[in-house]
């Protein structure tokens, strides 16, 4: 909860715990992405999974079928619940975003928008999030850096 280190603009037309609820809707976005991009490596090297079990039996998976690296309808389904899922939450965090300090938006902007490219990188990858990191190329990073600094630039709070 950086927030109140980074500052809300004087500007905001957002009430404080509005700003503050979609900066967690922020963290919850970039930690659930971090969790889908290394699930495979956590389960595969770590012999851990950070993913809702209970969610996992809703699409028929379990615990062995992570651990076993197996992509197959049922899990391309799961992960399009929670890439969706994760985008919903960028999207909460979004509407906050302008509401920050003009010195911080940009960066706040940028690792959001970077971290939502690892989404679409899953989905380029097939959901093979098992078998294969998704990542966002440094060339890219440097390409959608600038794209942030405009977009937080037009942000009106």
């Amino acid at each position: 909860m950086t927030t109140p280190v980074m500052g809300i603009s004087k500007d905001s037309t957002m009430s404080d715990t509005e700003v503050l609820n979609s900066a967690v809707a922020l963290g919850i976005a970039l930690q659930l992405t971090n969790i889908l991009r290394d699930v495979g490596e956590d389960a595969q090297q770590r012999d851990r999974i950070y993913l809702p079990l209970d969610e996992l039996a809703e699409f028929g998976l379990t615990e062995a079928d992570i651990l076993s690296g197996k992509v197959d309808d049922r899990w391309r389904d799961f992960m399009k619940f929670q890439i969706k899922r994760a985008r919903e939450y960028f999207a909460i965090a979004k509407n906050g975003i302008a509401s920050l300090d003009p010195s911080v938006r940009w960066a706040v902007w940028g690792a959001g928008m970077v971290y939502g490219e690892i989404l679409d990188a899953i989905e380029k990858n097939d959901y093979d999030n098992l078998n294969r990191r998704a990542y966002v190329p440094r060339w890219r990073k440097f390409q959608l850096l600038p794209v942030a600094l405009v977009q937080t630039l037009l942000m009106k709070p």
